[in-house]
């Protein structure tokens, strides 16, 4: 079984997309990701056999705003405490315990994600042991397992210039295979919006379409303009 999750955050203001927040405030930023969110979902429930959102914080309101935008199908999950490195290790370990073959995960901050990077990172899994998306600011926006590794992340600086490198070390040292696919980028600054909406306008540009994120930019647009000068 395929299986694809993604760690949210429920859109809480002053707790949400915090650097973002800095140029366009704390409710434009929440608003701005709450539509991250929800293209995302839309878009990734049909892409496995399997989609899971890990949520936080771990609440009965953050189980209803998550509940009221996912399928029924869709298991939406609680990320336990600990670092990102633990709450990886977490998703990847219960997945495959639970016998998934191919397991994705994706967190929320690239709405634009193309749906074709996702589908290729599967496909990439026949072959090999781990996928990475390299992420602009030297991270990852996916990663993909066939094969668990146990403290694979424990040693990866997260928040980091060097995660992406940390990661191909881990891998390395554990002898498993690596595919690294298609580069692209997450959205923390108000800067990352003006590349979002260029990539939104132009039609060859791969990124996937955002319906809700672009009506909530528009609707914030007039602080992010001032943000940008």
């Amino acid at each position: 079984m395929n299986l694809l999750g993604i760690f949210a955050r429920r859109p809480d203001p002053g707790r949400t997309k915090t650097r973002l927040a800095k140029s366009i405030g704390d409710d434009a930023a929440a608003a701005v990701y709450a539509a991250f969110v929800e293209d995302l979902i839309s878009r990734c429930e049909n892409l496995a056999e399997q989609f899971i959102v890990a949520a936080t914080p771990s609440d009965r309101l953050t189980t209803t705003w998550f509940r009221s935008r996912v399928a029924d199908s869709t298991t939406v999950d609680f990320q336990p405490n600990g670092d990102l490195g633990d709450r990886i290790e977490w998703f990847f370990q219960r997945a495959f315990e639970k016998g998934c073959k191919k397991v994705v995960l994706i967190g929320s901050d690239s709405p634009d994600l193309p749906s074709a990077i996702i589908s290729s990172a599967f496909r990439e899994l026949d072959d090999f042991d781990v996928v990475l998306s390299p992420a602009a600011d030297g991270g990852y926006v996916l990663i993909g397992l066939s094969r668990y590794s146990p403290g694979m992340f424990a040693d990866v600086r997260w928040s980091a210039v060097t995660t992406l490198a940390d990661t191909l070390h881990a891998a390395k040292k554990r002898a498993l295979s690596v595919r690294l696919l298609q580069l692209w980028y997450d959205i923390d600054v108000v800067e990352n919006l003006g590349t979002f909406m260029a990539m939104q306008s132009e039609n060859d540009s791969g990124a996937a379409d955002c319906p809700a994120t672009h009506e909530a930019i528009d609707r914030q647009w007039s602080s992010i303009e001032a943000a940008l000068r």
